[in-house]
């Protein structure tokens, strides 16, 4: 795929390990909205070898929770904030509070670049552009290739947005994003990528860019921090051939289609991972595998276009959009030589959020995670816990005994706002919650799945549906009211938590956006200064 990998690794054959053996390479891969059940190691039908053989010589999480959908879970993972901390909203390309609005919030890629790490992130960024500022390189990383928004045309890098993003797309020429005139979204380090956008699929060419980034390392300058977001797996719905054909086509195309872009990221995955082999870095570095949230089970809301999202979250209720497991508790785990070996080959029960990285990875640059900068802005501080003392077997039990899923997050006038907590071995959920459903193993295998228009498939929780979530996994039983004491526990926490809520406001600047995309030959880039 792209460039052969054999070829790139002659560019570089010196060994890589750093100059601060004691601090690890770390790799975070974040796998974009990947069902419970498209992996291989939940599932044998899918064709993730790369990403199997990671879990078995590693250690798989098995509770990693993360936000219901995409740019709250990365701003989370960069701030080491819970989303409602943070923020709770996916917003547009050329909406200032987008993403991590607040420059005053530290993210981990700075924290670590204070360590003497190198810093690198490639794929899909949605933390925000109004500025400078606000892009990977002014948020710590020292390269990159991304795109802004939540989702783009993966052949064109032309911009989508949910859930235009679902339609499928047979002619890029003239796409339902714009008929071919939508902006690109593709950027690299401080300039549009203007002679790359459009050539070819954006896993092709995020897979070159990482896997050259680790052939170029130089162990001089400090360990290596790589955030690695292949969008691969997220709609629309376009796998090359290649990993299309790895399925049988009697599958319903949706699951097909969808399936064989989870097997793009897991190619790019095990490419990325032969590199640093190959540089002799392996042995060093921590990677964390995890996706950003629960798979998309969902229709497209037009009625012209008999298409889906195609992910599939069983045995786990619900998916992407909702507070169920299926939504929120995502797959996940660790690898890498830095993982003691008494750890290897277990599978960890322990929770643990997408903010708690923050902290493991400055402990193990040694650098303090406290956040001076948002302190001094008024910004909320961390809520991030070290796990490394769990992750390396030195403690028994997560720290992490409570997780605040969503508190009062607005997901849109329909809905209003929803809010979970999880707290011990109960879950309260309150609001509306769609997707409300459970996808059987062969998911999805007709037409029509998922409406968001069907009633059918939502749940109203109003101030508390109540499970039991270590023997009830599946969120079968509400038992809200066999056990009010523990509900009335769980809405009075929901309570103490509500006054530290946090969220940036919308603002949107259409035009001053749309006059740079016109600036930077029809390409989306920050137009603040």
């Amino acid at each position: 795929m792209g460039v052969p990998l054999v070829a790139l690794l002659a560019l570089s054959t010196a060994s890589g390990e750093a100059a601060n053996a004691s601090a690890p390479h770390i790799l975070f891969f974040m796998a974009d909205d990947t069902g419970w059940s498209n992996v291989g190691w939940h599932n044998a039908q899918m064709e993730t070898p790369h990403a199997d053989a990671l879990v078995k010589e590693g250690l798989e999480l098995d509770r990693h929770y993360a936000y219901l959908y995409c740019s709250p879970s990365r701003s989370s993972l960069m701030t080491g904030r819970l989303p409602f901390h943070v923020q709770q909203v996916n917003r547009q390309n050329c909406d200032a509070g987008q993403g991590v609005a607040d420059q005053g919030f530290t993210f981990i890629a700075a924290k670590l670049k204070s360590a003497g790490y190198q810093t690198v992130h490639v794929g899909k960024w949605h933390l925000g552009m109004a500025s400078h500022g606000h892009i990977p390189l002014g948020r710590g990383f020292d390269q990159s290739l991304v795109y802004f928004e939540g989702a783009e045309d993966h052949v064109t890098q032309r911009s989508c947005i949910d859930p235009e993003c679902i339609v499928p797309i047979t002619d890029h020429s003239r796409s339902k994003f714009g008929n071919g005139t939508s902006p690109y979204d593709l950027w690299r380090n401080d300039a549009p990528a203007a002679d790359v956008a459009g050539s070819r699929h954006n896993g092709y060419q995020f897979n070159d860019f990482a896997t050259a980034a680790v052939l170029a390392y130089n162990a001089s300058g400090g360990p290596l921090f790589m955030y690695l977001a292949p969008a691969s797996a997220h709609t629309p719905l376009e796998p090359p051939d290649e990993f299309l054909e790895r399925y049988p086509p009697d599958w319903y195309l949706d699951r097909r289609q969808y399936a064989g872009l989870c097997s793009l990221w897991d190619e790019i995955l095990g490419n990325v991972t032969a590199a640093l082999r190959s540089r002799q870095m392996w042995s060093n570095t921590l990677l964390v595998f995890s996706a950003d949230n629960g798979g998309p089970v969902y229709w497209s809301v037009d009625p012209f276009f008999p298409h889906g999202a195609g992910a599939n979250n069983w045995p786990l209720r619900g998916g992407k959009t909702s507070n169920w497991e299926g939504g929120t508790r995502v797959a996940a785990f660790v690898s890498g030589g830095f993982l003691p070996e008494g750890m290897r080959g277990k599978k960890l029960s322990e929770y643990i959020h997408m903010a708690d990285w923050y902290s493991t990875f400055c402990h193990l640059a040694g650098v303090d995670p406290a956040d001076a900068a948002a302190a001094a802005a008024g910004l909320p501080p961390i809520d991030s816990i070290d796990m490394w003392p769990l992750l390396s077997g030195a403690a028994a039990s997560s720290p992490r005994t409570e997780i605040p899923l969503a508190v009062d997050a607005n997901l849109g006038q329909i809905r209003g706002a929803v809010s979970a907590l999880i707290v011990g071995e109960w879950k309260i959920l309150q609001g509306l919650q769609r997707q409300s459903f459970w996808q059987g193993p062969e998911f999805p295998n007709a037409s029509g799945y998922g409406k968001f228009t069907d009633p059918a498939l939502n749940k109203h929780c109003g101030d508390g549906c109540l499970y039991n979530i270590l023997s009830d996994p599946t969120e079968q039983v509400d038992q809200a009211a066999a056990q009010p004491t523990v509900l009335a526990a769980m809405q009075k926490r929901l309570d103490e938590l509500r006054p530290s809520h946090y969220q940036p406001p919308s603002s949107e600047q259409t035009q001053a956006c749309q006059a740079q995309v016109k600036a930077n030959g029809n390409i989306y880039g920050p137009w603040l200064p």
